[in-house]
């Protein structure tokens, strides 16, 4: 009562876990929920939080940080301040307004409208989402911004998988769990642990990707919540535990991974699909992993987007490749029978059953979920168009994210053959784009014009050819500058700026 009725200041307080249980058990009261104070503020500064901000992203959302009034609180002894609340429902009205601790600018004092810990989930969500395709990743504001800040990346990959779960909870009238919340947050950190410092596929790429799926899935013309679900959390893990070495290499080598899995395997896709599941299966994750999978039915659902989506982005093996193809011109007719080997789980079925716990009864109680149809083959081969625009949206981006991650991946391969791994990449680079972009990207986005409006659909393949068109302008010059800055270990900012003037010298520099 104290704290609500101060009346120069406004606290910031988070609520006290243990473990994953909200509160603790107060003697002569039962269980409480409590809370630390963080942090405080004076009222007249926390009203300029949402005047700063929308000075700084002018069209993007306010924040939820300013504190007008605190549920009824009630002071209670122990180390440190500490205060108690009767309901969780007064809580769940207070965390509404107050996210986290608010930050300060050092300059000014005031409140920091880039300390990405003030938004809620769906605010992260729609910012992200509303995003210019073409730019994505390049707005000021640390809600959008692409980074290679773990911390940050575990909030923004975070929010936008709380989004869609919500979205999958709304529809089953169910809302979801706070222990849920705070579990998501914490599996993020673990997937983002499972990253290793590769050039190329890295976290910074995962979320890449991700974020891309995300935008992908506002312009799409028919999504259902699961499924989009569990396409943002394939996204998200497709390259878990990613060694910088293609599958050729794995294999080559003889690396334990090699060693793991039959041959035919896609080697990487398959290890990130089974550290995607071991995570979501461990004991400190139930409550997330209850909200997602309540029944064998969404078990199904996930477990068949998960693996559909991620196994095909072994790009790199062309029979798969051909495969995929395949899929896609069956799909889009209805009269010709189904060839077995058309179904990318064939060889999968009893890992999918494994891996998320089901019984081989379900087979009986859903058969039509394991036999191919035509239903289930399009929703398979929308999945992997999905999944497969969203691995190489760089190229159908801007110049700025069509260098950068080629920059990357450039720098990936130059590793392996300092290794003696590979060939050396510079000797077909500046080709080898060009008929990237020619055989597998142009033909992927004129595929996918099905899943989207004509105007967005358009735009990925105007993008498309906008980079290919540049990229014969500039492309031996954008060559030698990655070549010489992958040998000498120049300063990625530095190799970035260069690349990205090449377009405003004009003429070709080739």
């Amino acid at each position: 009562r104290l704290l609500r009725d101060a009346p120069n200041m406004n606290f910031t307080l988070t609520k006290r876990m243990d473990g994953d249980v909200a509160g603790i058990q107060v003697k002569g009261k039962g269980h409480q929920i409590t809370y630390w104070i963080e942090k405080s503020i004076s009222r007249d500064k926390s009203h300029k939080v949402i005047d700063i901000y929308r000075k700084a992203e002018p069209g993007l959302l306010p924040m939820v940080s300013e504190v007008e009034e605190v549920p009824e609180l009630a002071a209670e002894e122990g180390n440190g301040v500490e205060v108690t609340n009767k309901s969780d429902a007064d809580y769940e009205e207070f965390l509404q307004v107050v996210k986290s601790p608010v930050q300060l600018n050092e300059a000014n004092n005031e409140p920091d409208p880039n300390n990405i810990d003030m938004y809620a989930a769906d605010e992260i969500h729609e910012a992200m989402a509303a995003q210019d395709w073409s730019k994505l990743g390049y707005a000021t504001s640390a809600l959008v911004a692409a980074t290679d800040d773990q911390e940050v990346i575990i909030v923004q990959a975070s929010a936008l998988l709380e989004h869609h779960l919500c979205r999958v909870l709304k529809e089953r009238d169910a809302v979801l769990p706070l222990a849920a919340k705070v579990q998501c947050r914490k599996f993020v950190s673990d997937v983002a642990s499972q990253y290793k410092r590769a050039e190329f596929h890295s976290l910074s790429h995962a979320m890449h990707v991700t974020t891309s799926m995300n935008r992908l899935l506002a312009n799409i013309l028919d999504e259902d919540p699961l499924n989009s679900f569990s396409l943002v959390f394939a996204a998200l893990l497709h390259d878990a535990g990613h060694t910088g070495m293609s599958n050729k290499i794995l294999t080559e080598t003889k690396h334990p991974l090699s060693e793991k899995y039959k041959q035919g395997v896609p080697i990487a896709e398959k290890n990130s699909i089974d550290i995607a599941l071991e995570l979501l299966f461990r004991p400190e994750y139930e409550a997330f992993r209850l909200a997602i999978l309540p029944d064998d039915m969404s078990k199904i659902e996930f477990a068949k987007t998960l693996f559909q989506g991620i196994l095909v982005t072994d790009i790199a093996t062309p029979e798969h490749n051909k495969l995929s193809i395949e899929r896609y011109e069956v799909s889009q007719d209805e009269r010709v029978v189904y060839d077995c080997r058309l179904c990318p789980l064939a060889h999968h079925i009893s890992d999918v059953f494994d891996g998320v716990g089901l019984e081989d009864s379900v087979k009986e109680e859903y058969p039509d979920e394991f036999v191919i149809t035509h239903r289930g083959l399009q929703k398979c081969v929308r999945n992997e168009q999905l999944m497969l625009l969203s691995d190489v949206s760089h190229l159908m981006q801007g110049w700025e994210n069509f260098v950068k991650w080629n920059f990357r991946l450039y720098k990936e391969l130059h590793t392996c053959t300092k290794k003696g791994l590979c060939d050396d990449p510079q000797n077909n680079w500046f080709q080898g784009q060009i008929g990237f972009i020619d055989h597998y990207m142009l033909p992927l986005t004129r595929r996918s014009r099905v899943y989207f409006n004509m105007e967005f659909a358009d735009s990925l393949v105007a993008n498309g050819l906008a980079n290919r068109e540049l990229w014969v302008k500039h492309g031996v010059k954008a060559t030698d500058i990655m070549v010489h800055a992958a040998e000498s270990g120049e300063e990625e900012s530095i190799v970035l700026m260069l690349l990205y003037e090449l377009p405003s010298l004009g003429s070709s520099e080739n």
